[in-house]
């Protein structure tokens, strides 16, 4: 299990490679694919995964140090492709430290066929109750950026269509715990429709689920 960050700028080091470590082993990230980042001191700056480095190899001198408008502070390395992505979410998102995109697989694949991950079990419908699809940009570009800058707000994740996934939270352990879920969430719900068909928790329950986590 990983311990939450440390202070400052080398515990968030640390915890961004356990994080990406521990995403790789479990394949919901591949070793060129993926990429995550945590803000620096509430302000505009953050450390983010770099471009083209095998994940399972990464260590805290491969991160990258930068500000939101793209100036990069700090690093031997390129910033992910995927940059402009976070900077749009932290932009947009006071209450977000952390970013974490991932390609998970079974998430990946339910919205390709088509199907979307309702509140199948209480931890979906408590931490992911209103997760959507959005369309397909391509990856890297300020397009995508901007889309998923606009349709996060109020959320903890989003899937991007023939994609991945993107997830944030107040710190990096909440928005790997959200692509956990979210993954947990797909297989459950690939199994289930191999089985029979997918038979959601109800609306009813799901408001009594959330009212009791809140006790």
């Amino acid at each position: 299990m990983m311990e939450g960050e440390g202070d400052g700028e080398e515990g968030i080091g640390e915890m961004l490679v356990r994080c990406m470590q521990s995403l790789h082993a479990r394949g919901l990230i591949t070793g060129s694919g993926g990429n995550a980042s945590a803000r620096l001191g509430g302000g505009e700056e953050i450390l983010i995964t770099p471009s083209g480095v095998y994940k399972a190899g990464l260590g805290v001198g491969d991160l990258v140090r930068m500000r939101l408008d793209g100036e990069v502070l700090e690093g031997r390395r390129k910033p992910s492709s995927e940059w402009r992505m976070h900077a749009e979410i932290y932009s947009g998102r006071e209450d977000v430290n952390a970013v974490v995109h991932a390609h998970s697989p079974f998430t990946t694949g339910i919205a390709i066929a088509g199907r979307m991950i309702g509140p199948i079990t209480p931890e979906v419908a408590l931490l992911l109750p209103d997760v959507e699809v959005i369309e397909y940009a391509c990856p890297g570009t300020e397009m995508l950026g901007r889309l998923v800058g606009s349709r996060i707000v109020g959320k903890r994740a989003l899937v991007l269509q023939n994609h991945g996934v993107v997830a944030v939270g107040r710190d990096l352990l909440e928005a790997v715990t959200s692509v956990e879920v979210l993954e947990e969430g797909a297989i459950t719900t690939f199994v289930a429709s191999l089985m029979g068909g997918v038979n959601v928790i109800p609306k009813e329950e799901v408001e009594l689920i959330k009212k009791v986590y809140k006790r």
